[in-house]
């Protein structure tokens, strides 16, 4: 019967109700054998410490936090069979099926939940990876929408974060160069496009930069605990990057490629969604205006071209 208690003690069920039920077990079990006159009565006062010793190794093995619970949980069923054969031996009550009940059916059942927290795991890794797929972009590789939000959320929950910064971008006359060159092309503008951006932005505001693809040509970053200015300066040197040097596709097209830019901070409390339009409606004040400049709560002329 201790052996429900422990595998659901086990199994991230710290319930008090299991740890009451792992302490009465014993000594009911051993009430039940003294009413049905297998055990003498004169034994009661190892019925306590029987309860009391196997009570104490779960509590140091649920707590001991450098091993797995996979192997706590064995290191328990071992413990239960030690105790119950040193309690067999101290009433002399040694029988086959009562040894073979504290040996090899402790084992057999060990085996199976073993079995069973393998199977966790590795299910748990497959859910964990399916997450991590449904927040990537199939083609870039980029984080998506669903991943944003996340990463907002946490942000805004991080008392060490004391900015946001929240950009929306696309590339300049995109759907020219797919009209013109086709998909296949585009594909390797994007792919490019995203390379290079990815780079920088984890480069220069590392562990706190990240890109996102919204679909097509549109992306949006997200840069914390640096101000809007610095990202600014930073653009406008991938922007001089994009312009300086042109993109040769494995067909032999050469292109040259421009992107219009957005920033604006992101205010205490503001629903993601709220900044995002916001930075939006900047971002066609910018297409409206020529493309292939950024534009920012700050910066609201367009920069002289050298």
């Amino acid at each position: 019967m201790q052996v429900v208690s422990v595998t659901m003690l086990f199994r991230d069920k710290v319930y008090k109700i299991w740890w009451a039920l792992l302490a009465i077990t014993p000594l009911f079990v051993n009430v039940v054998e003294y009413l049905m006159g297998i055990l003498p009565l004169k034994d009661w006062w190892y019925w306590i410490v029987e309860s009391i010793v196997f009570t104490t190794i779960c509590l140091a093995l649920t707590r001991w936090r450098k091993i797995s619970k996979r192997i706590s949980y064995f290191y328990a069923i071992a413990s239960l069979g030690i105790v119950e054969l040193v309690s067999l031996a101290i009433t002399r009550s040694f029988s086959p099926v009562s040894i073979a009940a504290a040996t090899l059916g402790l084992f057999v059942i060990a085996i199976f939940e073993d079995q069973r927290f393998y199977s966790e795991k590795k299910n748990e890794q497959k859910i964990k990876l399916l997450e991590k797929e449904s927040e990537r972009d199939d083609l870039t590789g980029l984080l998506n929408y669903r991943a944003l939000s996340q990463e907002i959320n946490r942000l805004a929950n991080n008392n060490e974060i004391h900015n946001i910064v929240i950009g929306a971008l696309d590339i300049d006359h995109f759907k020219k160069i797919n009209d013109t060159y086709g998909h296949f092309v585009g594909n390797e503008v994007l792919n490019y496009f995203s390379t290079v951006f990815r780079e920088q932005i984890h480069s220069a505001f590392h562990k706190h930069g990240y890109v996102y693809r919204f679909g097509g040509e549109e992306f949006t970053i997200v840069v914390s605990n640096h101000s809007l200015e610095e990202v600014y300066q930073l653009l406008q040197s991938i922007e001089n990057f994009f312009n300086n040097k042109s993109i040769v596709t494995k067909e032999g097209i050469k292109l040259t490629i421009s992107f219009s830019c957005s920033l604006t901070d992101r205010l205490n409390d503001e629903l993601l969604d709220t900044t995002l339009k916001r930075a939006d409606k900047m971002l066609y004040s910018v297409k409206n205006n020529g493309r292939g400049w950024i534009i920012t709560d700050q910066h609201r002329k367009r920069p002289p071209k050298d």
